[in-house]
């Protein structure tokens, strides 16, 4: 992708848009993910980055940092999950359930649905992965769960899991799938889901080396999440 007229000289060492997800607000496509080479530390905030695409390439043609909500004065902000249907609104946090929405002209970020009281009986923090489809009455995600160790030379280590969420219109809990694996590699990471006909593709990244796109034929699927 063409960045170079937005670019500016990073100010640390992780550098780029991290973990972008492709999606299509309002006739536009848009990526958005994590950037934290703007300031010195390493603050980590959502960039939503509009794009253009044509046969021959892609151009990011505006870059907007996305505030958190409250004070604004977190460490990192990451895995922000954009509602296809809903422009602007973004899943924040899947456990319990925070959308937020985000209000580009005010420079602001307000929460609109959460509810502490409704959690999920699960050992880890769900984050998010895919953006949230909708299907009939329902949304549904992909999230991943992390579980972090130390290798054999102390280095920073993990597994990473994933899961099926879906909720009713209200953002209320109606079904959770066992964890999985894609293809049993301990970094997989999920950023993208989409129906194309009568199928969902799921993107994923293996290993940080490779990626992949899974086609589930849609019966299956709603089989698998009890829909």
């Amino acid at each position: 992708m063409d960045t170079s007229e937005l670019d500016e000289k990073p100010k640390w060492h992780f550098i780029g848009l991290e973990d972008a997800r492709l999606f299509k607000w309002d006739g536009k496509y848009y990526l958005c993910g994590v950037r934290r080479d703007t300031i010195e530390g390493g603050q980590g905030r959502m960039e939503l980055s509009e794009i253009e695409i044509s046969d021959d390439k892609v151009k990011e043609i505006s870059r907007f940092r996305i505030p958190t909500t409250k004070d604004d004065k977190t460490y990192c902000e990451k895995n922000w999950v954009p509602m296809l249907d809903r422009p602007y609104q973004f899943v924040k946090w899947t456990n319990p359930t925070e959308v937020v929405k985000v209000d580009k002209k005010n420079g602001k970020t307000e929460t609109i649905i959460l509810d502490e009281t409704k959690r999920l009986p699960l050992p880890y923090d769900l984050r998010g992965s895919s953006q949230v489809l909708n299907f009939n009455e329902y949304y549904f995600t992909i999230t991943h769960e992390t579980q972090l160790f130390k290798d054999d030379l102390k280095r920073k280590d993990g597994l990473y899991r994933h899961r099926i969420i879906v909720w009713d219109k209200d953002f209320n809990f109606v079904h959770y799938s066992p964890s999985f694996s894609f293809m049993m590699a301990n970094i997989e990471f999920c950023c993208g889901a989409s129906w194309f006909n009568n199928d969902l593709l799921i993107s994923f990244g293996f290993q940080d080396n490779s990626a992949f796109i899974l086609r589930i034929p849609k019966d299956t699927f709603l089989k698998l999440i009890n829909l």
